[in-house]
């Protein structure tokens, strides 16, 4: 019998005590036999590395010390990292119960392939859940917009060692930043179409609070590689500081006429110059709604 493949995983923390060994119950119950946990945390001081000294038998490396941010950990981690596929779990995550096993069994079948994306559970906050798959078009539109669900991807360590770290420059989206540099550098996306994680939205994680500082990156990601040059880029920091902010994307909301037809108007002058589909992929309202104090959830 072949041997299964090694599957390294990251889980980043930081005063995570209530959420982490939820966290590590999802990975290490699933009893994949060929797995490399690693566990990096930020010098927490609420009681995560109690939560985490309880792993230990299960966990190959862990550390607990200061460092510059997630992204920061992550590199780290991935370092010591000697798996044939690699992931990452954020420690307030959960994976569904066969999620390493399936991941392994694509990576197998499928030796042309570089990353594997799946869908996922989101669960906001409790008083919602949410199952997505992944998007038919996610690798064609993934220079403009970001459907890949961090929790659910994994990538060979192959090209890990050929795109570098993660750039420590991002701290909100520096996930969809590495995934276009894998797409740039010619790596060969699949999509496994069932659920492999369970992402849990509040109002106190990263993408619940990122507003002008999540958008400000994003904006870099599509000037550098967004189609036209990176103009959409400019086109959607446009529409962002001129509509999004004073509430014409958000949903159930009631305009006076001369608004919404100032607004479409400009739509459809914009969809003459850049195509309908370029300008309706903007989705940037869920940091517009944070910038203007009103949280992450849909308006």
């Amino acid at each position: 019998m072949t041997e299964l493949l090694r599957i390294s995983i990251v889980v980043p923390s930081f005063n995570a005590a209530s959420t982490i060994g939820r966290t590590l119950d999802s990975i290490i119950s699933q009893n994949y036999p060929n797995l490399q946990l690693i566990v990096m945390d930020g010098a927490s001081q609420d009681g995560t590395v109690a939560v985490i000294k309880k792993y230990a038998d299960r966990i190959a490396s862990w550390r607990s010390e200061k460092d510059k941010g997630q992204v920061d950990a992550l590199n780290a981690g991935f370092r010591i990292a000697d798996g044939d596929i690699h992931g990452y779990l954020c420690a307030d995550d959960e994976f569904m119960p066969h999620t390493l096993a399936t991941v392994a069994e694509a990576a197998a079948s499928r030796p042309d392939i570089d990353v594997f994306t799946g869908g996922c559970q989101r669960d906001f906050n409790g008083s919602a859940t949410v199952v997505t798959l992944p998007d038919k078009r996610f690798l064609e539109r993934l220079d403009i917009v970001n459907t890949i669900e961090q929790p659910s991807t994994f990538w060979r360590a192959a090209s890990h060692k050929a795109v570098g770290e993660f750039d420590l420059s991002f701290r909100y989206a520096f996930d969809w930043e590495y995934w276009c540099r894998l797409k740039k550098a010619g790596f060969k996306f699949a999509a496994i179409e069932e659920p492999l994680s369970v992402y849990h939205f509040s109002d106190s994680n990263l993408t619940s609070t990122g507003g002008r500082k999540i958008v400000d990156e994003m904006y870099r990601i599509v000037k550098s590689y967004g189609p036209r040059g990176g103009a959409l880029a400019d086109v959607y920091m446009w529409l962002y500081e001129v509509f999004d902010l004073r509430g014409y994307y958000d949903h159930h909301t009631e305009m006076p006429a001369w608004k919404r037809t100032l607004f479409y108007s400009c739509l459809v002058a914009l969809y003459s110059v850049y195509g309908r589909e370029y300008i309706d992929s903007y989705n940037w309202n869920f940091a517009s709604r944070q910038e203007r104090g009103l949280g992450w959830k849909a308006g």
